[in-house]
């Protein structure tokens, strides 16, 4: 998938990011592929940041200099960072699927009240 060949660690990690990426999106092509090795290569203050539709190429100012449609093959993620120093994927947030810590302190409340009363 992409034309260059990894010489050292650092090349090679970031190869494996960018086939890491690929595998989240099904219209990620070749040429797309080399640009985003390329732009992580140029500088280890650039990144990609993508979500389910855009792709954007951000340097090390934070300004979006370029940025792709994307098809993702699933909705299990919200987001996908990559930079020099690591790959991280947030997952899909679905508040229908959440669980609440709510609850009631009227228990506590109420042995305070009966403990000051004790008094």
């Amino acid at each position: 998938m992409i034309d260059k060949k990894p010489k050292t660690y650092n090349e090679i990690v970031r190869l494996k990011k960018c086939y890491t990426l690929a595998n989240y999106y099904s219209n990620i092509t070749e040429n797309m592929f080399n640009e985003i090795y390329d732009f992580l290569a140029e500088s280890e203050d650039n990144s990609i940041v993508a979500n389910q539709n855009i792709l954007s190429f951000v340097d090390g100012t934070g300004k979006v200099v370029k940025t792709f449609s994307i098809v993702p093959k699933n909705t299990s993620f919200d987001r996908i960072d990559i930079s020099d120093r690591g790959f991280s994927v947030t997952p899909h947030y679905d508040p229908s699927s959440s669980s609440s810590w709510g609850g009631s302190s009227g228990n506590n409340n109420n042995n305070n009240n009966n403990n000051n009363n004790n008094s």
